[in-house]
């Protein structure tokens, strides 16, 4: 029986891959499967993946598939893996060898829903590569309710029990981005024990510019499909009212945030204009009394309350300045 499933959704990577892999195969965990999914890759990558299966018959299997998103190939990974735990790496990133070993144990010993380990976030410029601070305020939950708050979504640097993810409706929402948002937020419900390891296990990479294209553009409004699909998940599970708070907050926050700063980089008007109003209608229509939660305090709550449809243009572009999103 294998340990960890560590699921790697692949396109077009072929630059990064075997860096990835080497990290992967190499693991101190020996009991480990690595489920590469190729996503209708149009470079040498599936010629890459099938070395490794060939080299690592044992523990490394290819799946390949139409190009339908990496919320798709990770669906499909985790429909297929076998093992009590698992793991996501993006293909253009790469791992402590000891990562999983590290966290596996930790969740043994300790009967854990989900570890959580720290990461680099890295950017190669040239031959340089400089490093920002990390997304996300990865520290020991409180509680479940904690979870919501100010966390890093991203399923990377996580191992999650296998039943965590059994539950219907804990899936990668498939067609938009931001998927590993609602992800993170729809399994929080089924974590019932949580540990977090002070170690910088994983290494993620920024790629490209942060120039918004007009595809990029249209995809920002992604984020209230997603955010729908958390809601609907929460209602049709009967954990909304449990829950109210702090969807509330999480999901304000982010269109307020970093939706708010994606917003005020595009350069097409029209879609900026479109995507604002939509703001403020969806928010309108799902937390219209926002401004009374209690976790809106102290300088984040100050600067949601001052948010209005008339100066969120001003909040946008300023966002958009000075985050990276």
């Amino acid at each position: 029986m294998f340990h960890v499933s560590v699921i790697i959704p692949v396109y077009n990577t072929e630059k990064y891959l075997r860096r990835c892999m080497e990290s992967l195969v190499n693991q101190t965990l020996k009991e480990v499967e690595i489920l590469l999914v190729d996503d209708g890759s149009t470079d040498n990558s599936l010629s890459i993946m099938l070395e490794y299966e060939n080299r690592y018959p044992e523990k490394v299997k290819v799946y390949t598939k139409e190009n339908g998103g990496q919320a798709t190939a990770r669906n499909l990974g985790i429909q297929r893996s076998r093992g009590k735990y698992i793991g996501f790496v993006d293909s253009d990133d790469y791992v402590d060898v000891g990562m999983y070993e590290t966290m596996y144990r930790v969740a043994e010993e300790n009967q854990c829903d989900m570890v959580e380990c720290h990461y680099r976030y890295l950017c190669e410029e040239g031959k340089r590569t400089k490093e920002y601070r990390a997304r996300g305020y990865i520290r020991q939950y409180k509680n479940q309710r904690d979870m919501f708050i100010n966390a890093q979504v991203s399923p990377c640097n996580k191992l999650f029990r296998r039943e965590v993810l059994m539950h219907e409706g804990v899936d990668f929402p498939e067609g938009f981005i931001y998927e590993d948002t609602a992800f993170y937020i729809k399994s929080i419900p089924f974590i019932k024990k949580e540990i977090h390891i002070n170690e910088h296990f994983y290494y993620y990479f920024l790629r490209g510019g942060s120039t918004m294209n007009a595809n990029r553009s249209r995809k920002v409004g992604n984020i209230f499909p997603v955010l729908e699909n958390i809601i609907e998940f929460y209602r049709k599970s009967n954990f909304y009212s449990t829950y109210r708070m702090e969807l509330e907050y999480f999901c304000v926050k982010i269109l307020f945030c970093s939706s708010l700063s994606r917003i005020g980089r595009i350069k097409d008007q029209s879609i900026a204009e479109d995507l604002y109003e939509t703001t403020f209608s969806f928010i309108e229509d799902h937390f219209p009394g926002y401004m009374q939660n209690h976790y809106f305090r102290g300088k984040i709550g100050a600067y949601i309350r001052c948010v209005k449809p008339w100066n969120c243009k001003l909040a946008g572009k300023t966002l958009g300045l000075i985050l990276r999103g």
